[in-house]
């Protein structure tokens, strides 16, 4: 529960994008609120499925939106070709989906690129729109919290 309250409040209170922050602290409190949440709230990796699963709803919610990347689409993460034993027909394989979070977002895989450094504030300064410097922002603090629970996983 200290990891998804940790979560939320980044991003109710310092996501720059005050309709980005409302609409997750709306989608998680429904996921919440699910006769399926017990997990997210007891199990060690509870967490970890919890941010996964709000994640995949953000994309299913922005996918064809106006603000959408063409370069990085609003798809569901991971694709089918990225793991195919994440996915079982139209559902998906939790124990599947964790394996490869854990190797995907491990510490070996794991670039600190701060947008403080030159190469970071080059990188913050070619990205204009809105929704890419929100999504920025917003992943390097999940990527720092996913990193601390997968290596206590």
């Amino acid at each position: 529960m200290e990891v998804i309250s940790a979560i939320r409040g980044y991003v109710e209170h310092f996501l720059g994008c005050r309709e980005c922050s409302e609409n997750f602290v709306r989608g998680t409190s429904q996921m919440l609120n699910d006769s399926g949440s017990a997990r997210y709230l007891t199990q060690h990796d509870g967490a970890v499925i919890w941010l996964w699963t709000s994640h995949n709803r953000a994309n299913q919610h922005l996918e064809g939106d106006i603000t959408e990347d063409p370069a990085y689409p609003k798809v569901q993460f991971p694709t089918a070709a990225a793991c195919p034993a994440c996915h079982q027909g139209e559902s998906w394989n939790e124990t599947a989906v964790l394996q490869y979070l854990v190797g995907y977002y491990g510490a070996a895989n794991i670039i600190d690129d701060d947008i403080e450094t030159d190469a970071g504030m080059e990188l913050f300064a070619r990205s204009a729109s809105h929704s890419r410097h929100c999504a920025r922002r917003l992943l390097h603090g999940i990527v720092l919290i996913l990193h601390s629970l997968l290596v206590v996983c």
